[in-house]
């Protein structure tokens, strides 16, 4: 243990302008430089390799001080940290980190000026793999390659969806972005967004894993329910607002958002599905949300190509 350093890996808050929500991670790491910024083939495989390695920092007393206020908790079982306050956030910026009592250092220009105040009428939530990284989910072989050994300057972008969430931006709409990734990949995602001028917005992913745990989940394809409970969060966070959700089909971004839309159907404002994969749709599935849909009065598009017309106003 006496060659891993703790470190926080995605520090993030969101706020309505009286409650935040403070979410992220602490680990200990061999690697300190997780800035993913021009990495060789080989220091990518070794970062993404130690980001997966990494010893979660179990059950212990944390406290994040602000210009304004200390906000404390405890990680959970697996480092990670969920907690909601009414603190003034006003100017939002991460002063200092203790970890147990002890210090840690806070990467620079990495969380300092992490916390969202969205006031914005509209928020879109978009997914991230396949829907603006091409990440090749539909097949493991190619997913494993572009994850393990591409540097983040050579990862591409879906041109078309990325287009959409920049346009929405452009018009006053927040931006979050929803994955199931899991939270080992803040650093290389961030710096993907931040590279490829993407707006700003917190970056929610699904609860950290080991690699055996990865390893198995890829092999069994097993279901979680991240994407479900963080829209509901998100939702209560944000009453009266309304929703662009974007997705694509290589996972169940469509049965959630239209289980969302069925729970909340004044506040699903479009939902949009990019098919990244050519596999088979569920024709039930797709009529019964196109027919809600349109009940409903909720803009819905469900393709490989996104039209120029297909705009949530």
């Amino acid at each position: 243990m006496s060659l891993l350093k703790p470190i926080i890996l995605g520090f993030q808050g969101i706020s309505n302008g009286r409650k935040t929500a403070f979410f992220g991670k602490f680990v200990y790491s061999v690697d300190a430089d997780l800035s993913f910024e021009n990495y060789s083939r080989a220091k990518t495989f070794k970062s993404i390799i130690a980001l997966y390695t990494a010893k979660p920092v179990r059950s212990v007393e944390f406290k994040l001080q602000f210009e304004h206020g200390i906000v404390s908790g405890i990680t959970d079982g697996s480092g990670s940290f969920w907690c909601e306050t009414e603190i003034n956030i006003q100017p939002a910026q991460l002063k200092k980190i203790e970890l147990d009592n002890d210090e840690i250092t806070i990467p620079d220009g990495a969380y300092r000026d992490s916390i969202q105040i969205i006031t914005a009428p509209t928020i879109l939530i978009s997914d991230l793999d396949d829907t603006l990284i091409n990440s090749f989910v539909s097949s493991k072989l190619k997913q494993l390659r572009a994850l393990l050994f591409t540097a983040v300057e050579k990862r591409t972008v879906v041109k078309e969806t990325a287009e959409f969430v920049r346009q929405q931006a452009n018009a006053g709409a927040a931006t979050l972005y929803l994955s199931n990734s899991e939270q080992n990949l803040y650093p290389m995602l961030k710096r993907f967004l931040i590279l490829n001028k993407f707006p700003g917005g917190a970056l929610m992913l699904r609860q950290y894993v080991h690699l055996r745990s990865w390893i198995w989940g890829k092999i069994s394809r097993r279901l979680n329910n991240h994407k479900r409970t963080m829209l509901e969060k998100i939702m209560e966070l944000f009453p009266n607002r309304k929703y662009i959700l974007l997705g694509d089909n290589t996972q169940r971004d469509l049965t959630i958002y239209l289980d969302l839309a069925k729970a909340n159907p004044e506040s699903v404002q479009c939902v949009i599905i990019r098919q990244a994969t050519l596999k088979p749709a569920n024709e039930a599935l797709l009529n019964e949300a196109a027919a809600f849909f349109k009940t409903n009065n909720i803009t819905f598009y469900y393709g490989s190509e996104l039209p120029a017309n297909v705009i949530a106003q």
